[in-house]
């Protein structure tokens, strides 16, 4: 089981599972969000996140897929810990949250077209294509 916190330590969770798919997201409300290049997904199933102190605030928006995506942060510090979309059953955690961080390895590139004019995407990450 894995770990993970805000960085005030107001909010902690674990992850009842192991992600199945890891990744670097571009697309511009991560960017816009995160204040980086990028937003690192390690994408679980919704109930394999539980919050086990804290509460988190949350913010839901359709990002223009047609689908709600909300986004959950701490009320404190400000730190995103998830983005999630109810109807995909993902929570995509922002695995710079993790306790161990060495346990993120992303394999796949969302949006990598919108990445910034001064970021190289690693062309050794899988492109995304949804299903």
């Amino acid at each position: 089981m894995m770990t993970g916190t805000c960085f005030c330590k107001a909010v902690r969770y674990e992850l009842l599972a192991e992600s199945q798919m890891q990744g670097l997201c571009y697309c511009t409300d991560c960017q816009v969000l995160g204040g980086s290049s990028h937003w690192t997904s390690y994408a679980i199933a919704i109930p394999d996140f539980r919050l086990t102190e804290g509460e988190l605030a949350s913010y839901t928006y359709d990002p223009g897929s047609g689908r709600q995506v909300t986004r959950y942060f701490c009320g404190g510090c400000g730190t995103q810990i998830k983005a999630q979309s109810d109807e995909l059953g993902v929570a995509s955690v922002n695995a710079m949250t993790l306790d161990d961080q060495d346990q993120f390895s992303p394999q796949i590139v969302y949006f990598g077209g919108s990445a910034p004019r001064w970021c190289d995407v690693d062309p050794r990450l899988i492109p995304f294509e949804e299903p």
